[in-house]
């Protein structure tokens, strides 16, 4: 068994992942418009007819977009946390929205979906984690500090798609007015380089093969920044996992996570989505 995944696109501006397995494909967010998706799907192989739901992990705007028109007119169930049901049901009909449940796994065809709370600055925002029963992914952005719950969530994950939003001195010297940058250093904002390095730190270990860094400000970080803070905590615990940047402007290569004589995961052709 195994599960696929491919960053559609990651950012500021929004965030997408589609993700296959268990029998089902999903996008994990939905930030972009109906129509990018649906070009970024075609342009790694994908479709979106092949679309069985939509997860999203909050409200905000860069993760929900799509959601209305891919719902209201395209037909896909759209699972969510209660409070973001209630936020949402303001422009879809309720009977288009199903809950996540909050006590444990949300079957959604083959795959569980297990939602942990986080702190960002918005009612019933989570970070995921998908296993087909024998791997698993996680997705962990906008999760404003570090708490023992997303610790504990994110432990024994196969691959690891994780916010590492902004370097804080950029940050402090780049363009954006003081109650924003107020805001993403806030417990309730985003996750910093060194913060989400401070992370993997707590969760490391030999199965974690794979780690996309996501959600990167386009204004307070850069690629070089966020990948060698990702380096250095990989250096601390010997991991060998692959680092890959999620990009705003243009879909990642298609992955596989699979068990081949413990774990691995490997890029897959582009076609293969």
């Amino acid at each position: 068994m195994s599960i696929r995944y491919c960053p559609l696109g990651s950012g500021s501006s929004g965030n997408s992942f589609w993700v296959s397995g268990g029998g089902v494909e999903l996008l994990v967010d939905c930030g972009l418009s109906a129509r990018q998706l649906e070009e970024r799907l075609v342009g790694v192989g994908g479709a979106l007819e092949r679309i069985d739901a939509i997860v999203c992990t909050h409200g905000h705007r860069d993760h929900i977009l799509g959601t209305e028109i891919l719902a209201c007119r395209r037909g896909k169930p759209l699972w969510v946390t209660h409070q973001t049901c209630e936020f949402l049901s303001r422009k879809i009909p309720h009977e288009l929205i199903h809950c996540l449940n909050p006590d444990g796994p949300t079957r959604i065809g083959g795959l569980s979906v297990t939602a942990t709370p986080t702190q960002h600055d918005i009612p019933g925002s989570v970070a995921l984690v998908l296993s087909d029963g024998e791997v698993s992914l996680g997705v962990a952005t906008d999760l404003g500090r570090v708490t023992p719950r997303v610790v504990d969530a994110l432990k024994s994950l196969d691959a690891l798609i994780l916010e590492m939003n902004h370097d804080e001195e950029m940050l402090a010297r780049g363009p954006y007015p003081n109650h924003l940058k107020r805001r993403i250093l806030s417990d309730y904002g985003h996750l910093s380089n060194a913060q989400a390095a401070g992370l993997l730190d707590h969760i490391l270990h030999p199965g974690l093969t794979q780690i996309a860094l996501a959600h990167l400000s386009e204004k307070n970080n850069t690629p070089a920044l966020a990948l060698a803070m990702a380096e250095a905590a990989l250096r601390r615990h010997g991991s060998r996992a692959e680092l890959i940047v999620c990009e705003q402007s243009r879909v990642g290569t298609p992955r596989e996570i699979r068990r081949r004589d413990g774990c691995s995961a490997a890029p897959l052709a582009e076609a293969a989505c």
